[in-house]
Parts: structure tokens; sequence; C-alpha cells
């Protein structure tokens, strides 16, 4: 099944609180008002209107697509953390892929063959995808 990138992101900033609400006792009142507002952006996202939302173990299903892209993205070198971050950051900001060369440049690399490197290990581990278009990178997740 397939989710849309901010119902995924919105189970992660969940799962994020829900942790920090338990490490962190005296910030409880700032986190369960965060948590609640998070509940109510996953409960009313439009996915849910959807047939694939409909389905009864979609719910299930969303908490543990999160957790194995946790469990992947907890394994990713720092450099390949920030060619992720920087992607979906410049996905949500500009609402397409960055080039290579604007990729190099914000982490800080001097050559778009390093790009493709690290690019080329996140597509083999499932968490971006390629497309034969122009800025063809494409977040899965």
């Amino acid at each position: 099944m397939t989710f849309p990138l901010d119902l995924i992101q919105a189970q992660r900033d969940w799962n994020l609180t829900y942790a920090q609400l338990e490490r962190r006792p005296a910030e409880t009142t700032r986190l369960r008002v965060r948590l609640k507002t998070l509940s109510v952006r996953l409960a009313v996202h439009p996915f849910w209107d959807t047939a694939a939302g409909r389905n009864p173990s979609a719910r299930v299903a969303l908490r543990q697509r999160v957790r194995e892209l946790e469990a992947v993205e907890s394994g990713l070198t720092d450099m390949q953390q920030q060619i992720l971050k920087c992607v979906r950051a410049w996905i949500a900001d500009q609402g397409e892929a960055p080039t290579l060369r604007q990729i190099a440049e914000e982490v800080g690399l001097s050559s778009t063959g390093s790009v493709t490197y690290q690019i080329n290990r996140l597509e083999e581990l499932g968490i971006l995808a390629r497309r034969e278009k122009g800025r063809g990178v494409a977040v899965r997740w």
C-alpha cells in the first residue's frame, strides 16, 4: 500500500513526540498538546476517504510502514541522511525535486558524481526512486 508523504511524516512526527513524552515528563503539557494536534492531522487526512484508506488494515499498515522506514533510515550514513533531508525539504518548498547539482551545493559535495553515488545507494534501499524526466529523483517515503 502506498501512503502520501505528508501522512507518513505526520505518523513519524507522532511517533517522535510520543517517544519524547516518555523521556521528558517535565514537558508533558506541551507534548500532549502536540500529540493531540498530530492525532487530529492523522485522523482527518484525505487519504482515509480513498478506497485504500477505507481498508480496515490501512492504519496498521501505515504504522508498520513508518517503523520500517525508521529502521532503514537509522542505518544511513550522515551524507545519505543529509541528501535525503535536502531532497525532502526541496520537494516540500519547491514542489519538485532538486537537480544533482543543487543537491551537491546544498550538502557540500564538490561533484555531481558523488551525489549520483549516494542516490544510487538510497535507491537500492528503496528510499528514493529515479524518474526518466529532468529532476529525476522522487522520495518513496
